[in-house]
């Protein structure tokens, strides 16, 4: 089970969406501190997915799956955990959240624990976030 961190600030939903996802002994303070191993940009400037490298130096295997296979993941008895990313397009920016077996768990400071796939999907969409296509399921390897 996924144990939730509340994000510092605004930016920094991802470190704690990927500590929560890597589970103990990954903090997030450990995450925070570790992250800056990475370029966060491209010379271009456009946004580097550096959690992606973090997690296979780190034992975990990674793997883009689509939006509907998130209902699926009680099916895996915890052993497959998830990132899923989301526009929020009238704040222009984006934001990602942790995914288990038991539901969604959102960084966001008053956010509870868990929250049903279903039920989160369902009201963040009537506020108009746009969740992505696909959402990056993570699993320690072996």
């Amino acid at each position: 089970m996924i144990r939730r961190i509340p994000q510092r600030t605004k930016d920094d939903c991802t470190i704690c969406a990927v500590a929560m996802v890597m589970g103990q002994p990954y903090t997030y303070e450990r995450v925070l501190k570790d992250s800056a191993d990475f370029p966060m940009t491209t010379a271009g400037g456009k946004f580097l997915a550096w959690w992606e490298i973090y997690l296979v130096r780190e034992g975990f295997e990674k793997a883009y799956r689509p939006f509907a296979d998130l209902y699926r993941l009680p099916d895996a008895n915890g052993n497959v955990r998830g990132i899923l990313g989301m526009n929020i397009p009238h704040l222009r920016w984006r934001h990602v959240v942790a995914v288990d077996e038991q539901g969604i768990v959102d960084p966001a400071t008053g956010a509870p624990e868990h929250v049903s796939v279903q039920e989160y999907v369902s009201n963040r969409s009537q506020q108009g976030l746009m969740f992505d296509d696909e959402f990056l399921a993570v699993r320690k390897q072996l």
